[in-house]
């Protein structure tokens, strides 16, 4: 096969896709620090291109690099990518518990509730899966399709297993697609250039407010007060955030026709701060607030929570106020952003909507500084 093409031929096919490795990498410039992944494709993108570059230039190119060449896979990845609405995480890794192996959703898309997973390959040797004619180790494409459904069940999206979606770069043979939706996977086929339909997510009607949140809702910073300079360079920090965004309205629309829940835990916890450091005004805002919140006991950690290790940003404290979340299937509203992240890192997902801290000041202001207006 080698000899079918002269060394100009695969000269000139190469620079196709070395150009093509170059558009992908403009495509995704405005990706990359917005959506969690892309610059590690684009790192993958990148070392593609300079491999084709050596081989080009030392004129050791054969057909096989061509070929063999992830650009293909990349295109059909970026491809997709721009036509995906609200995409959060791109090449995004999952653990399965029961098998000790890992899958990669190559996107995230509608905030979450959409997972797709790009197929480059080519017809036959999907349709070959499909009929046993695998080779030994090998996964077909349906068993593979099993596993990010099981997956999908296990990580929930807002209460919900994400929709999974098979995109394919060719068309492929209507019993294969009749297998794959049996499974329960979506399947698309990028040469119809049809684009990814948006899932619609269910609406929360519940939320479940963490000490962060009940601390800033009744801060006197948040209710009017913020031009001070205080002794404490954090006070002072948090002040300047909260004339450029403040947290009270957004707050305000969040929590607008939901209803508001507490656990005992977080209750307990910050009428306990309240009491040390709240201000006459930021206790009476307390009070008014919970005339609006429901207080339910506290719960027992949900089975995906019970392998989290305490330590760090997690504390007891902070998993009994997530898994009352969880348990009440309810979102919940915090500015306990270490937590969130360190959960992540552990492989636990919680609903959260993610606010700016803000802390109890009505007493800090007797030895801040009035800033003018």
């Amino acid at each position: 096969m080698e000899n079918e093409y002269t060394l100009e031929e695969l000269a000139r096919l190469a620079q196709e896709k070395i150009s093509l490795g170059e558009k992908l990498l403009q495509d995704l410039a405005n990706l990359m620090d917005s959506v969690d992944g892309v610059r590690k494709i684009s790192k993958k993108i990148s070392q593609e291109l300079k491999f084709l570059h050596k081989v080009k230039s030392a004129k050791t190119i054969t057909i096989n690099h061509i070929l063999c060449s992830n650009l293909t896979h990349f295109a059909c990845l970026v491809q997709c990518l721009l036509g995906c609405e609200n995409v959060t995480h791109v090449d995004y890794p999952l653990s399965l518990e029961d098998r000790g192996s890992k899958l990669r959703v190559d996107i995230v898309a509608d905030g979450g509730a959409t997972w797709i997973k790009v197929i480059a390959r080519n017809p036959k040797s999907l349709s070959d899966g499909v009929h046993g004619r695998t080779s030994y180790g090998s996964k077909s494409i349906v068993e593979q399709a099993e596993e990010y459904v099981e997956a999908a069940e296990a990580n929930p999206h807002l209460f919900k297993p994400p929709r999974v979606v098979f995109r394919f770069l060719s068309k492929i043979d209507d019993e294969l697609v009749d297998e794959l939706e049996r499974v329960g996977v979506f399947v698309l086929v990028l040469q119809t250039s049809q684009p990814v339909p948006k899932t619609e997510t269910t609406a929360i009607s519940k939320l479940n407010l963490d000490i962060t949140t009940l601390i800033a809702y009744v801060s006197a910073m948040t209710n009017g007060s913020s031009h001070w300079e205080y002794n404490e360079p954090l006070l002072t920090e948090q002040a300047q955030w909260e004339r450029e965004k403040p947290i009270k309205p957004l707050l305000d629309q969040l929590f607008h026709g939901k209803e508001l829940i507490c656990c005992e835990t977080a209750v307990s916890s910050f009428k306990e701060i309240l009491s040390i450091l709240g201000g006459v005004k930021e206790k009476v805002r307390a009070e008014e607030l919970f005339s609006r919140v429901t207080v339910l006991p506290d719960v027992p950690l949900p089975e995906e929570m019970r392998h989290i290790r305490v330590g760090g940003k997690i504390k007891p404290r902070s998993l009994q106020v997530f898994a009352f979340g969880l348990i009440h299937e309810a979102i919940t509203v915090t500015s306990n952003e270490g937590f969130v992240r360190a959960a992540r890192m552990q492989g636990l997902e919680v609903p959260v909507f993610v606010h700016d801290a803000r802390a109890l000041t009505e007493e800090k202001e007797k030895s801040a500084k009035l800033l003018e207006e």
